[in-house]
């Protein structure tokens, strides 16, 4: 039961941080286009384009969530975190 409260606990975050959910959105982005084409690299500096486009448009909530799929996105692909030891 505590598994499922946690399971569900973290959907829900997942959705308020991303707007979505963290499986969904990276199912998504490895079927685009831009991933095939250009790696993880470019599909986050869209992400990041995209949230700029939405800060001049004054959609703050969903600049914030495209910044934090941008950063999930960052440590999934391992883009600039070096591992530890």
């Amino acid at each position: 039961m505590n598994n499922l409260v946690n399971a569900a606990s973290q959907k829900k975050w997942e959705f308020q941080a991303y707007g979505g959910y963290k499986d969904e959105i990276l199912d998504s982005v490895k079927d685009s286009l831009t991933f095939k084409l250009s790696g993880p690299g470019m599909v986050v500096a869209s992400y990041l384009s995209d949230a700029q486009e939405l800060i001049a448009g004054n959609d703050g909530e969903r600049a914030r969530q495209y910044i934090n799929i941008a950063k999930m996105l960052m440590m999934e692909f391992e883009l600039g975190f070096k591992g530890r030891g």
